[in-house]
């Protein structure tokens, strides 16, 4: 397995990556000292995008649909990453922030009358696991939409065994646990999840990660960036050809790196999915980014991300 994604060690139904801890530092500095250097970072992600191009193909601004839609249900973080301008050091999320039922109820009804087939991510720039209804909200889910992938990423200060199967048998495929912690341990609660792998009903991927690491400028808006950019990339991005975001309120941000939502596009409130994927300026911003004009876009013009799709939350 390639050293680069990570060393990954495989118990029953739990997945640990990154766990090497002199591997991850190594990426880190590496992935510190090409972001910090403009014509190296610019040069990785021309040589990223020949790849990506040669393994997914050149994104169509005209799909059909989305294939990944995430839900924040509730819009508030209770970690404090350096990285994340969603984190309770950034103070850009109120806790008070909840879905109203009624909305997600009508997304979930757009979903399944559209015969919506991708996936469903119960998170973006938020923690999940705050909102105390969202293990009934995935089963209300599950009977509309019994066929489509469930998974949510979360920090694991929160989880615990009984949550963990009482989201699985609500209908949660998969749990991805970013385990942020700089002395490159297990948290407490996720030792603890550990411990009890062997009664776990789903999957479970805990990937470690440190509070202070960069993983980009995340559309201009990480806390800890070294520097933005000063001219925008002529770099494809997939992201809006293959996902949507629905806030907590409705709103849809342009993708999912606008933690801030600084570009919307539209609001589910007052409008269909597929009303606001197909809207004209969504379809522009799509078309322009797939022939990499990032010129199109505020948040794109600064934007250093280039990643892998992921429909099911990681790279498979």
């Amino acid at each position: 397995m390639s050293l680069i994604i990570s060393l990954t060690k495989i118990f029953m139904k739990l997945i640990i990556r990154n766990s090497n801890r002199c591997l991850y530092i190594i990426k880190s500095k590496i992935r510190g000292f090409v972001c910090r250097r403009n014509f190296l970072q610019k040069n990785y992600l021309k040589l990223k995008e020949i790849v990506m191009k040669n393994n997914c193909g050149v994104p169509s601004y005209e799909n059909p649909l989305f294939s990944k839609i995430f839900i924040e249900t509730v819009s508030y973080c209770n970690n404090d990453c350096a990285f994340c301008p969603a984190s309770v050091e950034a103070g850009a999320k109120n806790p008070e922030n909840l879905m109203p039922e009624s909305l997600y109820l009508k997304i979930l009804n757009e979903l399944a009358s559209i015969c919506f087939t991708g996936s469903i991510a119960f998170h973006c720039n938020n923690e999940p696991l705050l909102d105390p209804r969202l293990p009934s909200w995935i089963k209300m889910a599950r009977s509309l939409l019994k066929n489509n992938f469930f998974y949510l990423y979360t920090n694991g200060i929160l989880i615990n065994v009984d949550l963990a199967n009482e989201l699985f048998a609500s209908g949660l495929n998969r749990i991805i646990i970013n385990n942020y912690n700089d002395q490159h341990k297990l948290n407490s609660s996720i030792r603890n999840l550990l411990d009890n792998s062997a009664v776990l009903r789903g999957e479970v991927i805990i990937n470690y990660r440190a509070k202070t690491d960069y993983f980009g400028n995340r559309a201009g808006q990480s806390p800890n960036a070294p520097a933005f950019l000063k001219k925008p990339l002529k770099i494809q991005c997939l992201r809006p050809s293959t996902e949507i975001v629905i806030g907590y309120d409705g709103s849809v941000p342009l993708c999912c790196a606008d933690g801030l939502w600084r570009v919307v596009m539209g609001n589910v409130k007052n409008s269909s999915l597929k009303d606001i994927w197909f809207s004209d300026f969504f379809k522009r911003v799509r078309g322009a980014l797939a022939k990499g004009d990032r010129d199109c876009a505020e948040i794109c013009r600064v934007c250093d991300a280039l990643n892998f799709p992921a429909p099911k939350g990681i790279r498979e």
